[in-house]
């Protein structure tokens, strides 16, 4: 875990929660993008660049996600990386249990979908070296 990441988390969860109740995340990659803009420490070279989020997924109906996030800057030359496990039904899919299907989110569903995303945040892992230690 890189306490950094929770910790700039913390501070910008609020307004992800706002954004979430306005617009809810409708796939893991809306959510991890979200997490990458909201690490995102300027032009900095060595954070999450939320518009360089790619997903591999080799499951059928369920499966694992992994996310490669390169940094920001020209040509990156470093990246993060996290896995999000997913399922086929509200019973084994954290996502799908909590939107339920719903229009609008209630006050618990959005706490629990800021608790999915700190949950990415700390599943996050520098895929070179010593990046964590430079943001």
């Amino acid at each position: 875990m890189i306490q950094a990441f929770v910790d700039r988390f913390m501070d910008g969860k609020d307004s992800l929660r706002e954004t979430w109740r306005a617009k809810p995340p409708s796939e893991y990659k809306d959510i991890v993008t979200a997490v990458a803009r909201l690490l995102a420490n300027g032009d900095e070279w060595h954070t999450p660049d939320p518009e360089r989020v790619h997903q591999i997924d080799d499951g059928d109906y369920q499966g694992t996600l992994v996310f490669v996030i390169g940094c920001a800057g020209y040509q990156p030359s470093a990246y993060w990386s996290v896995l999000v496990s997913y399922g086929s039904c509200s019973g084994c899919d954290t996502l799908q249990d909590i939107l339920d299907y719903s229009e609008t989110l209630s006050d618990e569903q959005l706490d629990r979908l800021v608790t999915l995303a700190l949950h990415v945040v700390q599943k996050m892992k520098s895929m070179g070296d010593g990046y964590e230690d430079a943001v």
